[in-house]
């Protein structure tokens, strides 16, 4: 008997030369799927969000729309009066229309008479500000001062509802006032100094002595309303 069966079943030979191997072929799918994921399984792009309601209430347009301005105008005013209602809260009852009929009263006051007598006296010295753009600014920092003012009105209805005495409450609810009357007005002479990049420089001097003046015109405008017409501040008396 053999010792070993060593070359008793010797393994079939390759015919024609073709070698064997363990490796898949490069012609087999499923080694190349493995190696290469298809087109179908990539993760196809995302859908663009849509524009948020803060960015869509101060985007800029390209073309002057009257009913957008209109539109974005209100929108500030009706913003700024849960500021009012939240100063209300205080005292309840009537003071809750008082105060959101007062607060955007001296928005609505400066953009009415302040804004056009900025753009008369702009005009005189032949500045290059057409009515469509400062109509647009009144418009878009009315809107950014109601978005600062209804931001603040939880927390100044929890401060003036809390403190225990008048003028606190007072001091709280003017602040968010300051606060959000001061965003707004940056916005308006920041967006009508924008249009006097290119302008001669006298002419910009002379624009920032009429940005100033209005500043003052409308500081004291609107802190004249609101002191008249809140009774958390003393008005409406």
């Amino acid at each position: 008997p053999a010792s070993s069966m060593d070359g008793v079943f010797p393994l079939p030979r390759a015919r024609d030369g073709a070698q064997v191997t363990d490796e898949p072929s490069r012609g087999d799918p499923l080694s190349s799927n493995e190696s290469a994921g298809s087109p179908a399984d990539e993760a196809a792009p995302a859908a663009p969000l849509p524009p948020s309601f803060t960015a869509e209430l101060l985007a800029e347009d390209a073309v002057f729309r009257p009913a957008r301005e209109l539109r974005r105008f209100g929108i500030g005013l009706g913003l700024s009066a849960l500021y009012g209602l939240s100063l209300g809260a205080r005292q309840g009852g009537k003071a809750f229309f008082l105060h959101a009929a007062g607060v955007p009263a001296a928005l609505l006051a400066v953009a009415a008479l302040g804004v056009p007598a900025l753009y008369i006296a702009l005009a005189l010295f032949d500045a290059p500000i057409e009515p469509p753009r400062a109509i647009t600014a009144a418009s878009r920092a009315t809107a950014q001062a109601g978005l600062v003012l209804a931001g603040l009105a939880p927390a100044a209805a929890l401060f003036v509802v809390s403190s225990d005495l008048p003028r606190t409450a007072a001091v709280a609810g003017m602040a968010g006032l300051i606060l959000g009357g001061a965003i707004g007005l940056r916005l308006l002479l920041g967006e009508l100094r924008r249009a006097l990049r290119e302008a001669k420089v006298a002419l910009q001097l002379t624009a920032a002595l009429g940005f100033v003046g209005f500043g003052v015109f409308a500081v004291a405008l609107a802190a004249r309303i609101w002191t008249a017409a809140l009774p958390v501040l003393g008005g409406g008396r």
